[in-house]
């Protein structure tokens, strides 16, 4: 059962990371939540939460990044000595593209400037 699978994983994760995602209440909420508050007791790793959107687990998040997903993940990627972008995954991601021609890229970028 997914649920018993979510929940065991809420028992043992150390460290969550979330990307995208407002974390607004949905029961996959439960391992972010679990981590954090592990983590505040000096326990694991912490919860990692990457994103433009605000999120309830902002204030107990080990490590906070406001920032475009795919932007973060290219500094992680490198940094890890991984090659991004990987050649098969790029082109999948072009067919992926010519199979929904309706699909556009539009999320805003944000100055430090802007108000959140």
């Amino acid at each position: 059962d997914l649920l018993e699978w979510l929940g065991s994983w809420a028992e043992r994760a150390n460290l969550c990371v979330a990307l995208g995602t407002s974390l607004c209440g949905m029961n996959a909420d439960q391992v972010p939540r679990a981590v954090a508050d592990r983590f505040g007791h000096s326990s694991g790793e912490g919860l990692v939460i990457i994103g433009l959107q605000r999120s309830v687990y902002d204030d107990v998040a080990s490590l906070r990044i406001w920032g475009l997903c795919d932007d973060v993940m290219k500094l992680v990627a490198t940094e890890l000595g991984c090659k991004v972008p990987n050649a098969n995954v790029a082109k999948r991601g072009k067919e992926w593209d010519h199979r929904h021609p309706k699909l556009c890229y539009n999320t805003p970028v944000r100055k430090v400037s802007d108000a959140i």
